[in-house]
């Protein structure tokens, strides 16, 4: 008989050649810790926005700690990385001002699109674009690009779609004071453009909703924390201009596998 024989027979058997009494236990040992494991990934968050807010005086322009640190670019690259490793596959961009004002932002989208594939959507809290901004716009991969702007504004920017740019509406629902028809935080990373962490846009700068911010604890940290506040309190989950862009409301509303 071949030393492999003798060596397989071995692992099952004890000294004296009969049958080894604790394979069985350690076999199903083993098959309980990976039943384990892979229940336990199971129950971790599923992630599937990355909503960043860039504020009138851009992304990562103010100080985000104690220390005066700010978010640089690649920074913010990690924080798309970390979004992709967790399953996000739509980043979406709030603009409170011009899109020509914010450079950085352009190598955001393409960083996410070229290395994690993942659709973008800009939502345009302003309804002026200008030719270059349209051209920067067509510079990313279009077919993965949504523009989210208010209903008001979708005929004033009609050109745009029939310019080959898809036109999504950022407030599908009328503001009766209604809850939002959304599929909540659950699904989502919020950011604002302090690096700041909240449940999700509606309630950010609100204190008892913020959850620290990006330079201070990896994602996948914040969103399996149970401490932190991952739902929105009844009383103030209420339809409003904060809701705008919300992609897990935008999501309910259009087809989000692109």
């Amino acid at each position: 008989m071949s030393n492999s024989a003798h060596s397989k027979t071995d692992a099952d058997s004890d000294i004296s050649g009969a049958e080894n009494p604790f394979a069985l236990p350690k076999d199903f040992k083993s098959k309980l810790k990976d039943c384990c494991r892979k229940h336990q990934d199971s129950l971790k968050p599923k992630v599937t926005y990355l909503w960043i807010c860039v504020s009138a005086k851009g992304i990562g322009e103010q100080a985000v700690t104690g220390n005066g640190a700010r978010i640089s670019l690649q920074d913010w690259l990690n924080i798309v990385d970390e979004s992709a490793s967790l399953g996000a596959n739509w980043l979406v961009l709030t603009v409170t001002t011009n899109l020509s004002q914010h450079s950085e932002i352009w190598e955001i989208c393409r960083w996410a699109q070229e290395t994690h594939g993942m659709s973008v959507g800009l939502h345009l809290v302003k309804d002026d674009l200008n030719n270059d901004e349209i051209a920067l716009i067509k510079g990313l991969d279009t077919s993965k690009v949504r523009l989210l702007v208010r209903r008001e504004s979708l005929e004033k920017l009609k050109p745009l779609d029939e310019a080959g740019l898809v036109l999504w509406t950022a407030n599908p629902q009328t503001e009766d004071g209604s809850r939002p028809h959304c599929q909540g935080p659950s699904k989502m990373i919020y950011v604002n453009g302090r690096g700041e962490l909240y449940t999700c846009g509606l309630v950010d700068g609100l204190d008892q909703y913020r959850m620290g911010n990006v330079l201070e604890r990896r994602l996948s940290q914040v969103i399996e924390d149970p401490a932190l506040p991952h739902l929105v309190e009844e009383k103030i989950h209420r339809i409003s201009p904060g809701c705008d862009g919300c992609p897990s409301l935008v999501a309910n509303f259009f087809d989000a596998n692109l």
